[in-house]
């Protein structure tokens, strides 16, 4: 399936842990590798600051980030990882 366009969303604190946090798993304390998933949505579904997302009929490649841990396996969303506290 082909796709018109592709987006990413970050929040401020999702991107300082993309780029700058140490991956380690709240777990076990593990090394983490980075997964990119992603959906395909409508243009349609997104909003923008100048109303709807430029592509309205577009096939949409969603990309979002996992943090899987290679010593137990659990698997975590970086939006979860972003939100806890050091």
């Amino acid at each position: 399936m082909k796709h018109d366009a592709f987006k990413m969303e970050f929040t401020p604190d999702e991107l300082l842990y993309l780029l700058f946090k140490k991956k380690i798993c709240p777990r076990c304390g593990g090394r983490m590798e980075k997964v990119k998933e992603y959906e395909t949505r409508l243009g349609s579904e997104f909003k923008s600051s100048h109303g709807f997302f430029f592509a309205d009929t577009a096939r949409v490649k969603y990309y979002i980030y996992y943090f899987t841990c290679q010593e137990c396996g659990a698997k975590y969303p970086l939006s979860e990882l972003a939100k806890q506290k050091e």
